[in-house]
């Protein structure tokens, strides 16, 4: 009987925290996955693995787990991993210049030589999203392979099951593309370990057809019931004594494969990603940017930030501090807080923060060392140029305000310059395709039987009871000194589920907009005429003097209502607030000590409520507190041709 042909099977596992990350979580991931994960794999010294490890988990480790990088260092001496490289902060590479991406790269590579004395020869491109100009880029870069996904190939022409390697680009400029299997996925660990080993025997792969198996660490212990699962009922000491024993699968590393096998054809692969991140982003990564305008708004301050950075040549000696730029400037370009699927990634404050404080201190340096770095002395108010549309910069001492003409003459973005936290950190309630299947799913939960744990994408039940009467969507983006006109004074629950009409249109349309000796200068015409004068007052108070008129022959009459969302923990006013006519209001962020005071000139009624939102996480739906929404009213009466004005003082320090 002639012997069966030998199965090729690739193992590569990814390990990834986002930036901005809290201790608990890196300390969690590296209990439950990491350590044990290697524990098993260094008592099977004939199983050979591939892994990548992101820059901001590495940092982690050699900090808080110098021993666990001696264990891998190990192993890599005795030919057992194989590294990959990668974007250092873990970004998406087509998000990125190309100036930055090889940065990253190249940070990656040096990192990974002094610790394991090699330079990577693949790249792992982040959450798989391709664009079909990176072979080029990264070709220059010394890299000659990444791992795509099944979809990708099949979207280039390849019929499944996708096995081997292929090529793409032309010349000198072409890299190898390897292909993680949708169904190697959904298998391990999910399924008994004899499947995987059954399911690559029972093909009728020849050597050169090798399987590929490329995926996140974190689903071996850290996602919901898997660590029982997989280390203490032994899945995956099964499956490495299954592979070693078995004489007709090989294992190779992607180098090692690359040296014994030709590539299969050459590929012209469009933009795309893994199945379900087509699906989250509707066909194209980049539609997140569509969906969500925080995040396209994120990603147009960090690109505005690369690109002062791109036109400075640093001296010698101005490299230590050079270096640091730089790096907070890769920090905030970590992908997690850019989108979100299963994981919570947009929907979670704290990534979202984490992007902005690395920018923060990235831009406090370039203002303090302007001169140094050869870029023009930053202006009190001046028109900065985004992607998304020209916003005006409001910069003070100890705060910097960013308001979008474009968008109400609102202010976007509040930044606390002490602490580099912005104090408008906010994400909207949009709706979400899982809302719809809410009702149906409530009740059930992300927990597993004892025989097999539920694959990530079947867990997205309910964490909490009634979820589905916490779905409201906002009409307005989540600003400040947006300005609203009702019939009628607004009820807190109204406020909060923007229960409301407008009487005429001001709070999302455009301003006119100019810089004049006085100020910045906001106006629109919505039925009254609004004029809104932003004048920065000593180092840490904005006043914004507000002007209302009457071009009219008629006596026109409103409710102005002057909307403000802080991204805080005011563990009062997340209570819910309705308060008599105020002239001042103190607002306490208790997560980081600092306080915003509002001062009005005229009384104004006060409103403040909890935002919530209605999001998927790894083991199901929850809601999740974003930011205070805050409502100042008052009652407006202006005769024909008749003016009124006053002002609002916003003012931030420490407490």
């Amino acid at each position: 009987m002639p012997a069966l042909p030998t199965k090729s099977f690739i193992l590569c596992v990814h390990a990834h925290q986002p930036v901005g990350n809290f201790e608990w979580v890196f300390e969690e991931a590296y209990e439950k996955s990491y350590r044990p994960f290697f524990e098993v794999l260094e008592k099977h010294p004939g199983i050979l693995m591939n892994c990548h490890f992101s820059g901001s988990l590495l940092d982690w480790l050699m900090e808080h787990k110098p021993e666990f990088i001696e264990k891998l260092q190990k192993m890599h001496l005795r030919g057992q991993l194989e590294f990959i490289g990668g974007g250092y902060y873990e970004p998406i590479y087509g998000m990125l210049s190309k100036k930055d991406l090889a940065g990253q790269i190249l940070l990656m590579q040096e990192r990974q030589r002094a610790l394991f004395g090699k330079t990577p020869l693949g790249s792992w491109l982040t959450e798989r999203v391709w664009d079909p100009e990176l072979a080029k880029t990264l070709r220059s870069l010394g890299i000659e392979f990444t791992i795509l996904d099944d979809l990708h190939l099949e979207n280039a022409g390849v019929k499944a099951p996708v096995t081997g390697y292929y090529e793409t680009g032309e010349g000198k400029d072409s890299i190898r593309l390897f292909a993680s299997m949708k169904d190697l996925r959904y298998l391990m660990p999910f399924k008994p370990a004899l499947d995987t080993v059954q399911f690559l025997g029972s093909s009728a792969a020849q050597p050169e057809d090798c399987f590929v198996f490329g995926d996140d660490i974190e689903k071996f212990g850290l996602w919901p019931g898997t660590y029982e699962w997989v280390y203490g009922q032994g899945w995956l000491e099964q499956l490495f004594s299954l592979l070693e024993k078995s004489e007709q699968i090989k294992l190779y590393t992607f180098s090692q494969f690359l040296s014994a096998f030709r590539p299969k054809s050459k590929v012209s692969v469009p933009h795309s990603s893994y199945i379900e991140m087509m699906e989250w982003s509707d066909g194209n990564y980049y539609n997140f940017f569509k969906k969500y305008p925080e995040s396209a708004y994120m990603r147009d301050r960090m690109q505005h930030l690369s690109d002062r950075v791109a036109k400075v040549s640093p001296k010698p000696k101005d490299k230590n501090i050079w270096e640091k730029v730089k790096q907070l400037l890769y920090k905030a370009q970590c992908n997690c807080a850019y989108w979100h699927g299963v994981f919570g990634g947009l929907y979670l404050h704290h990534l979202r923060s984490a992007i902005f404080e690395n920018i923060i201190q990235a831009e406090t340096t370039l203002t303090k060392e302007a001169k140094r770095f050869g870029l023009p002395a930053p202006k009190k108010i001046e028109s900065i140029k985004l992607r998304s549309g020209n916003r005006f910069r409001v910069l003070q001492k100890n705060m910097v305000s960013f308001f979008n003409p474009f968008y109400g003459g609102a202010l976007e973005e509040l930044d606390y310059l002490p602490l580099s936290v912005n104090l408008m950190c906010n994400l909207g309630r949009h709706k979400e395709k899982y809302h719809q299947s809410l009702i149906k799913k409530e009740g059930t939960s992300g927990s597993s039987t004892k025989e097999e744990p539920l694959s990530i994408h079947d867990i997205l039940g309910s964490k909490e009871k009634d979820l589905k009467d916490h779905l409201h969507y906002d009409r307005y983006r989540r600003l400040s000194f947006l300005d609203h006109f009702f019939e009628a004074p607004l009820e807190l629950d109204d406020f909060m589920k923007c229960l409301y009409k407008e009487k005429w249109d001001a709070a999302n349309k455009p301003y006119k907009a100019k810089k004049t000796l006085k100020g910045l200068e906001l106006s629109r015409k919505a039925g009254i005429e609004i004029t809104k004068l932003v004048t920065p007052r000593s180092d840490n108070v904005l006043r914004v003097q507000y002007t209302l008129k009457n071009t009219t022959a008629r006596l026109l009459e409103t409710v102005l209502g002057i909307e403000f969302n802080f991204s805080i923990g005011d563990n009062f006013a997340m209570k819910g607030v309705t308060s008599l006519p105020v002239r001042d209001w103190v607002l306490k962020d208790d997560w980081r000590n600092i306080a915003i005071k509002l001062r009005m000139s005229q009384p104004f009624s006060f409103l403040a409520a909890p935002i919530e939102t209605v999001s998927g996480s790894e083991a199901g739906l929850e809601k999740t507190y974003q930011e205070l929404g805050v409502l100042l009213q008052k009652k407006v009466g202006l005769k024909p041709k008749g003016t009124e004005s006053f002002w609002i003082e916003l003012e931030t320090e420490a407490f």
